[in-house]
């Protein structure tokens, strides 16, 4: 079962789709959408298919670039943020992007069929990421290029380790402190670059890129509730949501958390 199978991913990702577009998770998506789409390098005329496309950080910027010769099929499990994309793309005037629903471990078109191939902030979903990206690098066409874009070490810092305790006090159940989270899965330069060389892509380049980001209290819960972080939320309802989001205010508070650092990793492979 891939992730439109998963009920709680797929439930996660509807449910912060309403929030993708907000200022705070904004700053992430836009800046690491547009900057995979810069290293990737897509050009006037490139086929691009853009995987886990949220409302469109990466594929739009792709769109643009790729002109009216061009074609950005972008895929996604999430309704909600797929709708957000139409709507976007359609204040812009991009006629050349296709939004629509998919699975990035049953990627559409066939053999080479695609120039570029873009998965920003997605592969970590997969069930056996090197398998997915095998399946993924037969889709690029020779003198194409895939890009993947993942969370570095340090993510929603030093908010992280504050989020799960507040989680842990309303659930203790749910205490995920000194856990993996799903997008801890290959984190550094060397655990992605595991991850493409099992896939039989050994020849890739990796660039590591710092990003800080002024924050509120508010902000941060923006960005928990516009992210994967949105899953630290099923099942809960409306008043422990309440509960949990003042717990957390306080430790940021407490903390004089003014500033949220992430660090994003670009592997970028290119087909002779």
């Amino acid at each position: 079962m891939g992730a439109v199978g998963n009920p709680l991913v797929r439930a996660t990702f509807e449910a912060a789709a309403e929030h993708f577009d907000d200022p705070a998770p904004r700053f992430l998506w836009d800046h690491g959408g547009r900057r995979t789409v810069e290293l990737v390098g897509v050009r006037p005329g490139s086929r691009v298919l853009d995987l886990c496309c949220g409302t469109g950080a990466s594929a739009l910027p792709a769109a643009e670039l790729a002109g009216a010769s061009g074609r950005v099929t972008a895929v996604d499990i999430a309704t909600r943020a797929l709708s957000r994309g139409r709507a976007k793309a359609a204040r812009l005037g991009l006629r050349n992007v296709d939004f629509r629903v998919g699975d990035l471990e049953d990627p559409p078109g066939g053999p080479a069929a695609f120039d570029v191939l873009i998965c920003a902030f997605g592969l970590y979903f997969a069930r056996q990421p090197d398998v997915t990206l095998t399946k993924l690098w037969a889709a690029v066409a020779p003198g194409g290029a895939l890009a993947v874009t993942t969370l570095g070490p340090r993510a929603l810092e030093p908010a992280h380790a504050l989020l799960l305790d507040a989680v842990a006090e309303q659930r203790p159940d749910r205490d995920l402190r000194g856990r993996m989270l799903s997008w801890e899965r290959f984190n550094t330069p060397a655990s992605l670059g595991e991850v493409f060389v099992a896939a039989g892509l050994p020849r890739h380049t990796v660039t590591v890129e710092t990003l800080r980001q002024p924050v509120t209290d508010d902000d941060v819960w923006a960005v928990v509730l516009g992210s994967g972080y949105r899953v630290l939320l099923a099942g809960m309802g409306a008043s422990e949501v309440g509960r949990l989001r003042a717990g957390l205010g306080r430790r940021l508070r407490a903390e004089g958390v003014h500033e949220l650092v992430w660090d994003v990793l670009y592997a970028v492979a290119r087909r002779n």
